[in-house]
């Protein structure tokens, strides 16, 4: 594919808010940020977000975001993260991202929202930024942000390819999200809100096993071949990238982090989660969490209730990088039902589990075949009959 265009080529509107935030407000309209933005999402997500009035969305922004926008990240860690804008548009865009409006007569917006998210565009981005400490993205660059530029009947297909396997991925982590909830409201309607006197009482450490991971700056890669990827807190949060750092693979069996697995993050940024990526090494500062006499849904979702206090607690820190001890693990208390209830709790809430786990693996999977399958549609290794 050797045609190309130019980015601001391809864009006849772009929606900005002048380089800086709006007053906001404690509710009102979503205020998005560059964290809720990320490659791997079709929309945007919302995550610690602020809100404006009404006023404020009528009077201070210069424009709005229409349905098929696509979002562009200008600056930090998400630098170049691009998303589409769905219909309805309920949420207005702090600064540092711009949306793009693509001239329809030059190039087709789904067709721009994947080529955007292309590997060889990507590395244009990051080439582009030369700023020093923060990566930093400018319009200015949209003229040197070059796309391969395929017949319309081409960019169609890609586009329609890319947009259909984005809309399943999201169609499953939203059907996730969906179950969790239900798995959640049915652990605190059958146990939190139905404690009986005769059920036993045990400190979340004596339900579970927590390890604590490996510092895997000690257990460097001997060869290309037995490695594998380290989860740290960010990866955690985001997934195995490209930037992800790399351990042997010859540590104990009980370090190797494999999909399904509870993950625990203790330090910094605490979360606890349901791990749905690929096979990787447990970095320091993580825990994972086991038991050999309680099902994954109930020392997850006591973990999960424990979570507000654990963070609380870790805020406290503050002289330091926050975190928990294991003394906490000691005092956050559980209750246990009989062996009679909990199988009947089980036989309800596992099945749950096991769906969002293959839901889990669908969704690698999907995402595996959408961006291997990019690059080879766009340099035309594989072509679809128009």
């Amino acid at each position: 594919m050797s045609s190309y265009i130019s980015l601001k080529e391809s864009v006849k509107f772009i929606v900005d808010n002048r380089g800086k935030t709006a007053p906001t407000e404690d509710n009102g309209i979503p205020l998005i940020a560059t964290n809720c933005i990320a490659n791997k999402n079709l929309y945007p997500i919302y995550e610690k977000i602020r809100y404006v009035s009404k006023e404020t969305y009528e009077t201070w922004f210069r424009s709005h975001l229409e349905p098929m926008d696509i979002i562009l990240t200008l600056k930090g860690s998400q630098n170049g993260a691009v998303c589409l804008v769905p219909n309805p548009v309920e949420f207005v865009i702090a600064q540092d991202m711009v949306g793009l409006r693509a001239n329809e007569e030059i190039i087709v917006p789904l067709y721009l929202f994947a080529v955007l998210r292309s590997e060889d565009v990507q590395t244009q981005i990051k080439n582009l930024d030369a700023s020093g400490v923060i990566p930093h993205l400018k319009k200015s660059d949209f003229d040197k942000l070059l796309i391969p530029y395929p017949d319309k009947a081409t960019q169609q297909v890609i586009g329609n390819i890319y947009f259909d396997l984005s809309s399943k991925i999201e169609l499953l982590v939203r059907q996730n999200n969906t179950l969790e909830l239900l798995s959640e409201t049915l652990f605190r309607q059958r146990i939190i809100e139905n404690i009986k006197e005769e059920w036993e009482e045990k400190p979340l450490s004596k339900i579970a096993d927590f390890l604590n991971g490996l510092a895997c700056q000690k257990f460097p890669p001997q060869n290309d071949i037995d490695k594998l990827p380290v989860l740290k807190i960010k990866d955690l949060k985001d997934g195995i990238s490209e930037n992800s750092d790399y351990a042997t693979s010859d540590v104990k069996p009980e370090y190797i982090v494999n999909n399904g697995d509870v993950i625990f993050a203790w330090s910094a940024s605490l979360m606890v989660k349901i791990w749905d990526g690929e096979q990787c090494i447990l970095n320091q500062h993580l825990f994972k969490v086991t038991s050999k006499d309680f099902p994954k849904w109930f020392y997850y979702h006591w973990c999960k209730y424990h979570l507000d206090n654990f963070i609380a607690i870790s805020s406290a820190h503050a002289t330091t990088m926050g975190h928990i001890k294991r003394g906490d693990l000691d005092e956050a208390m559980c209750v246990i039902p009989s062996s009679e209830e909990l199988i009947k709790m089980d036989d309800e809430i596992s099945p749950i589990f096991e769906k969002i786990e293959t839901n889990s693996r669908q969704i690698k999977s999907l995402e595996k075949m959408r961006d291997t399958l990019l690059p080879k549609l766009l340099s035309g290794e594989v072509r679809v009959e128009i």
